[in-house]
């Protein structure tokens, strides 16, 4: 369980943070899914005590500038989404901010490792989802050609087409209090003890 603290813990979207119980809740930055509070954002974590509670936040800030190069994990907000790629903006490098956005492709080849051949981008990915993926190599004009392939990438945070934040169902769907959607869902995986 997490101490209050003053926010020197680095996060990134979709890492688990604590368990989530009658003392610890998840504020701002954050989402609950299976009793487990989990970063929606990058950022700092902050456990602020009210009253009987600690609550569990994550505040974005600056925490310096590097710019992707190839085996490194982004974080990017989808733009579109094609039959065959989907464009994104690359807006963290790791724990990194960048100041300045820059461009990514994920192709349909690159979104998981197994049936690529039935992969539907649509199903994989919406404009405006937050996703996780690795950097495979600096493509032409500084677009950079990304990688959803692994288990623990994939989408982190999304919105329904109403604008209910969704959590991970299963890791091809992600639900909200009124509708389930086909996303290709990052695992969430349990810090190592």
């Amino acid at each position: 369980m997490m101490k209050a603290g003053n926010g020197h813990i680095l996060c990134v979207p979709g890492q688990r943070l604590c368990e989530a119980s009658s003392t610890h809740v998840g504020g701002e930055g954050t989402y609950t899914f299976n009793k487990y509070i989990y970063a929606s954002l990058i950022g700092k974590v902050v456990v602020e005590p009210q009253r009987d509670l600690h609550v569990v936040k994550v505040t974005s800030g600056q925490q310096g500038t590097v710019m992707p190069e190839a085996g490194s994990v982004v974080t990017c907000r989808v733009l579109s989404v094609n039959p065959n790629q989907a464009t994104v903006s690359i807006i963290c490098v790791g724990p990194n901010k960048l100041h300045t956005p820059v461009s990514g492709t994920v192709r349909k080849q690159n979104v998981r490792d197994h049936q690529i051949d039935t992969v539907e981008m649509y199903n994989c990915f919406r404009p405006d989802d937050i996703i996780l993926a690795v950097v495979m190599s600096l493509g032409d004009l500084r677009n950079y050609e990304l990688s959803t392939a692994g288990t623990e990438l994939g989408v982190v945070t999304a919105c329904c087409e109403e604008g209910h934040p969704l959590v991970p169902a299963s890791w091809t769907t992600m639900k909200c209090k009124c509708r389930v959607e086909k996303r290709k869902v990052a695992k969430v995986m349990p810090p190592k003890t």
